[in-house]
């Protein structure tokens, strides 16, 4: 299989079209165009692909080698595009091979795009891998993407994220955390995400948000005590009330916030916006 940067063919494909519609069309209009042109570019049969066309090149191609010529394009630096993913996602006979790859390579570039096809896929072979990407030292970014798939799955790997919590740094402990707000009722993740709550007192909007998402009516006291401190931002005061709500609760107690500065900019933008 060729290596081909389809996207550089679609650029020369939308010059062309600019150039036979000069004086015709607005260029305001091509650019609303672009993603019909784009669907159309698609079914249009190129000499670059051998005479077929960005949408039937990649069939009739096993999932290892669609996911190693993914590979070669990431290598070489060569962009991917929108049609040889879709080949790769369009047929879940290619989970494997994509979940063989990201087990076997480091590199992050690829690692990303396969754990988008997996996303897609709604696939959840990978997630021992998932968790490792969090556990392990590797970037922000695959750290959020992993965590966010887990979320996803949270019961799946729950036994295994409560066994390994209290080894793992601060920074890697709000991603386990944030998984584990999207399981269902249990005693022990209640319980950590209440003691959370509570031993984070300057991140109260991010530890009311997994409290909230975990939907257990029994977390009311504790935020309830909370927006009762004297001293309580309005962002933090905002947050807290509606955990308190999503939970069944009610807060009606007015507050005095005029002198906050984050609420005399909440403000005076919706005064701007009424005008």
């Amino acid at each position: 299989m060729k290596i081909i940067d389809i996207d550089a063919l679609f650029d020369k494909y939308i010059s062309n079209y600019v150039y036979s519609n000069i004086g015709k069309v607005k260029p305001e209009e091509i650019e609303n165009k672009i993603p019909d042109l784009y669907v159309k570019f698609g079914d249009e049969k190129l000499k670059e692909l051998d005479g077929k066309t960005p949408n039937s090149y990649y069939r009739g191609f096993s999932g290892e080698e669609l996911v190693k010529t993914l590979a070669r394009h990431v290598e070489e630096g060569v962009a991917v595009s929108d049609f040889l993913c879709e080949a790769i996602t369009a047929d879940k006979k290619n989970e494997d091979a994509v979940c063989s790859a990201i087990r076997q390579n480091a590199d992050e570039e690829l690692i990303v795009y396969l754990m988008n096809m997996l996303g897609q896929m709604q696939s959840k072979k990978a997630k021992d891998k998932y968790l490792e990407f969090i556990l392990w030292d590797y970037s922000e970014g695959i750290r959020e993407l992993a965590t966010e798939l887990l979320c996803d799955m949270a019961d799946d790997v729950k036994e295994a994220i409560l066994l390994e919590i209290d080894g793992v740094s601060e920074q890697k402990r709000v991603n386990l955390v944030e998984i584990l707000s999207h399981c269902q009722k249990d005693d022990r993740v209640f319980n950590l995400l209440v003691d959370e709550f509570v031993s984070h007192p300057a991140d109260l909007q991010i530890y009311a948000g997994y409290l909230s998402k975990f939907g257990d009516e029994r977390a009311l006291p504790v935020l309830m005590e909370a927006i009762e401190r004297e001293k309580i931002s309005y962002a933090d005061f905002e947050e807290l009330r509606f955990a308190i709500e999503a939970l069944g609760g009610q807060y009606n107690k007015e507050r005095d916030f005029s002198n906050e500065k984050t609420y005399k900019k909440i403000f005076e933008k919706q005064k701007e916006q009424k005008q």
